[in-house]
């Protein structure tokens, strides 16, 4: 609470006094040390970008007089300038027109609130009352009087730390692939014919061992299915899968000793010949469902409702649509399914790396955006950025990229360019919704920032970033639990700025940069409101020690207006 001193207020009743020297003005100077003056709060706060203030005054019984008016304005002064703040018209009971009366017999209550933006240097600023007093056709300026010090500004320890995202690759260093291969077969033979040999799919079969042999290769397994028809019967059916599995098998092997591949043909458990379902039941049915053959409907009904294997053929061969269905369906069932399985070898890093910065066009799309976690330069990385981002433009992870190094160099500008390339090939993309509004959070656009991150959803990176901006815009409850369980300075601060000043300290001390000048600061701030003085000049000094240009915003620092006398030998 600041009271009007009785020396001021004889001031001001001296200047009443010359305007009139009724009984009454005479009464108001006698008792002017009765008249109370309040700033709240005090002192003033920062809170996002703003300072509310509300000044109140208190008038005893049998004081104001009756045909007196006065205007007062509070004034914010601080190195730089001046802020005006709303005016207030108090006039006696016997006043006529605007203002709020003041009872001369019961005395009266003032209250005028205001906000006003804040500007640098506020954080020394002095509150003053002005005032004029009138009384009939006379009016003069009443001497100024100080009823409050400085604005606490501790929100504006918060840090710039807006965390933006990298996309990653998909660069698998020893992928496991599996190849698949089909050999097809005449009705009732397991003979693997020369046009089987030459299809495409064996050729494609035969490429890959010849690869895995070339780059040695783990072959991991290789199932092969063999498959029958279902017609004729069951027991021949069985030994043509059996037969058509192991021409499969066959054929691998076969391919594996041209490629001087050895030791598969004995390894345990690699090789595993499956025809439990050598009728192919369920090959016949997806394939008619695909189907536009005649009499599908029908065939399909068929399969789905008989159960007993020689009644359902019986009934098959009955369709009338069974000729068409057996000469278009029936040669794809008599098949062996190869699926050959190998953990392929790729370049080695050095190999990578040699090549990033100047054969960047001899690495594939995953290999390449890989590179870049092979420097530890910003520069290099984005080099290899620019390569992904001309040789694949249709892919965002380039240009988003590139807008994520140019963050990290401050280049907030290019960066904005690149995420907006970015957002133009990945439309509502999180990660590059989360990006443009770090930029714009850190180019002070809030507003814009908060729409971005909206549209971003609540990822970590983002959740973060949503409480850095709600410090900004001193919602400090909702920056707590958008940081969640973060472990950062930002974090801390808005614990205490929320008035918890022990989860604060919490936080603060399972950061990674808690000894450094700004936490020591922070832990003083901490000491101050909890009014610990040894932790208060402790802290400060060791702030100080780490940080020398902590010691001028110490000395004008509100957290601390209760330690001046202690932090003397500090700050001096």
């Amino acid at each position: 609470m600041n009271i009007f001193k009785n020396g001021a207020l004889g001031l001001l009743a001296v200047t009443m006094i010359t305007v009139a020297s009724s009984c009454g003005i005479k009464k108001m100077i006698k008792d002017a040390g009765k008249i109370a003056y309040t700033v709240s709060p005090d002192p003033l706060e920062l809170h996002g970008d703003s300072v509310r203030i509300t000044v109140n005054g208190d008038f005893p019984q049998k004081y104001f007089h009756k045909k007196a008016t006065v205007v007062v304005t509070p004034v914010v002064k601080y190195n730089g300038g001046e802020k005006t703040l709303k005016t207030l018209t108090l006039k006696g009971e016997k006043i006529e027109g605007s203002g709020q009366s003041i009872s001369y017999t019961e005395g009266g209550k003032f209250s005028v609130s205001d906000r006003f933006l804040y500007q640098p240097g506020m954080e020394d600023a002095q509150v003053l009352l002005r005032a004029t007093a009138q009384y009939k056709n006379k009016t003069v300026d009443l001497p100024e009087v100080k009823i409050a010090e400085g604005t606490i500004v501790t929100p504006l320890l918060l840090q710039k730390d807006y965390k933006v995202m990298a996309a990653g690759d998909k660069f698998d260093k020893n992928p496991t692939v599996t190849q698949k291969s089909s050999l097809y077969f005449l009705v009732d033979s397991w003979e693997v014919r020369s046009v089987e040999l030459s299809s495409d799919e064996t050729q494609n079969l035969y490429r890959f061992i010849d690869r895995g042999a070339r780059d040695s290769a783990e072959f991991v397994s290789l199932d092969v299915f063999g498959f029958a028809s279902p017609e004729g019967e069951l027991d021949r059916n069985s030994k043509l899968s059996e037969n058509r599995a192991d021409e499969g098998y066959e054929l691998v092997m076969n391919r594996f000793k041209k490629a001087k591949i050895k030791g598969y043909d004995k390894k345990e458990g690699f090789f595993r010949k499956i025809t439990t379902n050598y009728e192919d039941w369920d090959g016949l049915k997806n394939m008619l469902q695909t189907s536009s053959v005649n009499g599908k409907d029908a065939a399909l009904n068929i399969i789905n409702t008989v159960n007993d294997p020689e009644a359902r053929e019986q009934q098959f061969r009955e369709l009338a649509s069974y000729d068409p269905i057996y000469e278009e369906i029936f040669p794809k069932l008599r098949r062996a399914e190869i699926n050959l399985v190998a953990k392929l070898k790729v370049r080695t890093d050095d190999q990578i790396r040699a090549l990033a910065l100047n054969s960047a066009d001899s690495l594939g799309m995953e290999e390449l955006l890989y590179s870049a976690s092979l420097f530890t330069s910003n520069d290099d990385k984005l080099k290899i950025y620019q390569s992904f981002a001309r040789r694949f433009p249709e892919d965002f992870r380039g240009f988003n990229n590139m807008g994520y190094i140019y963050f990290l160099q401050g280049k907030m500008n290019e960066a904005q360019a690149e995420f907006e390339k970015a957002g133009r090939v990945a439309k509502n993309n999180a990660m590059i919704q989360n990006n443009l509004g770090a930029v714009a959070a850190s180019k002070g656009d809030k507003k814009g920032a908060a729409g971005f991150f909206a549209s971003a959803g609540n990822g970590a990176e983002t959740n973060y970033n949503k409480g850095n901006l709600a410090v900004a815009n001193g919602k400090y409850s909702e920056a707590v639990s958008n940081y969640g369980s973060a472990c950062s300075f930002n974090a801390a601060l808005a614990k205490l700025l929320a008035g918890n000043a022990s989860g604060a300290t919490q936080t603060l001390d399972c950061t990674e940069n808690r000894e450094n000048g700004e936490a020591y600061y922070l832990r003083a701030v901490i000491a101050a409101r909890s009014g610990n003085k040894e932790a208060v000049l402790s802290n400060l000094g060791k702030a100080i020690a780490a940080d020398g240009k902590l010691k001028n915003r110490a000395k004008t620092d509100k957290e601390f207006r209760k330690f001046v006398a202690e932090l003397a030998g500090v700050l001096n």
